[in-house]
């Protein structure tokens, strides 16, 4: 009896789990389990030791501050894997889109944005002035975390920072700073002198873009000094500022002291912003441009360097359409702000009487003709909103 159950149980045919599912018996059917999902690289513990990695190559002992901090940004939320990610390329991305395009209903959800005003050099320890002074500063935001460049110049293309400004030394901003001088046998002679804080400006050569709506926004230094030899080149500053969102509208002057220098970064936050780019093209007169252009705006005069040939040297003259190019072509605004601009010539002789013209530029502005001195100049702004 028992030997014909077990034959009956061997010849009966053996059901797969698509064939319980047809009779449907459901719950006998044996499905296989769903792959696990794939561990977000932040998470990643390996990802994770390697990021690690990455900060402690990016930070240094700094005398000045008596201390080691971290000189570079790290966003691990924002960029793709920090393992793999290139801090020193630049970012190319851009969100603004063409001012008249921009219907009205979508103005009020314009992005804030931040506005650099200048970068400037208060002091310089032990080494003094003049200095030669080369390297980069830069922003990351949000949108792509990559570099949004402000000053940028290689070895060969040093800025002189001369001095910083002189003043009444009674001025309650005066500061003790020193000029180092070696004579022709080679005697160092040093004179110390009143200076007060407003420094010289870096030639700053951007943002090239509105950077926007970060938590926070970075600011990397890495700036050094020239030497005789590349193998004495010595750290001028380098340092990391981290900036939160701003919730409200405001400027801000910040001192960064580190290594042999302290620097003061000016910089706005601006609420519904817009992007204006500057440009210029002489029409008639010499062929470089001895002049400044100088912008502010109508609710903050504060005031931000696009051109100035006495402190950066005259540029020539593009042959082909007349078009100066710009140290500085981009100022971010808030939407409901106007642009002003002053435009100086300077003559022949000494810059004791500049010809200027000030421009108040609206959003609906697109060029200007204006005459002074031996130029004909044409001034182009096309506005653009971060949205």
């Amino acid at each position: 009896m028992e030997e014909d159950t077990a034959e009956q149980e061997m010849q009966r045919p053996i059901k797969r789990p698509a064939e319980d599912d047809a009779d449907g018996s459901e719950s006998d059917a044996k499905r296989p389990k769903p792959p696990p999902s794939p561990t977000k690289w932040w998470e990643d513990k390996a990802t994770t030791l390697l990021i690690g990695v990455r900060e402690e190559q990016a930070t240094l002992y700094d005398s000045k501050r008596r201390g080691f901090h971290c000189c570079r940004g790290f966003e691990r939320y924002v960029c793709e894997p920090a393992v793999c990610f290139d801090h020193e390329e630049e970012s190319t991305a851009r969100i603004a889109r063409p001012l008249d395009t921009i219907p009205d209903s979508e103005l009020d959800h314009l992005k804030l944005a931040l506005n650099v005003i200048h970068v400037k050099v208060l002091a310089s320890d032990d080494v003094g002035f003049p200095v030669r002074v080369f390297g980069t500063v830069l922003m990351r935001d949000e949108l792509d975390f990559k570099c949004i460049y402000l000053f940028q110049r290689d070895r060969d293309n040093c800025q002189v920072i001369s001095s910083p400004v002189s003043v009444n030394p009674s001025s309650s901003m005066a500061r003790s700073s020193k000029m180092v001088r070696t004579t022709r046998k080679g005697i160092r002679l040093t004179f110390y002198f009143a200076a007060c804080m407003q420094g010289e400006m870096l030639a700053l050569t951007g943002p090239n873009r509105g950077p926007f709506e970060a938590t926070p926004f970075y600011f990397e230094i890495n700036l050094k000094i020239r030497a005789q030899e590349q193998t004495m080149d010595m750290i001028f500053s380098r340092s990391l500022i981290n900036e939160d969102y701003p919730l409200d509208q405001w400027t801000k002057k910040q001192e960064v002291s580190s290594w042999l220098s302290t620097l003061e970064f000016a910089y706005r936050s601006v609420h519904y912003a817009v992007e204006a780019t500057v440009g210029i093209n002489i029409l008639r007169g010499p062929r470089k441009f001895y002049g400044s252009l100088v912008a502010c705006t109508s609710e903050d005069s504060s005031e931000m360097v696009l051109y100035d040939s006495e402190r950066w040297g005259a540029v020539a003259i593009d042959a082909a359409d007349g078009s100066v190019p710009l140290t500085r072509p981009l100022v971010v605004l808030r939407e409901d702000e106007d642009l002003v601009l002053k435009v100086r010539s300077f003559g022949r002789g000494r810059r004791a009487k500049p010809k200027t013209n000030v421009l108040t530029v609206e959003h609906c502005d697109g060029s200007f003709d204006i005459r002074r001195g031996r130029y004909t100049i044409l001034v182009t702004i096309s506005w653009s909103g971060i949205l």
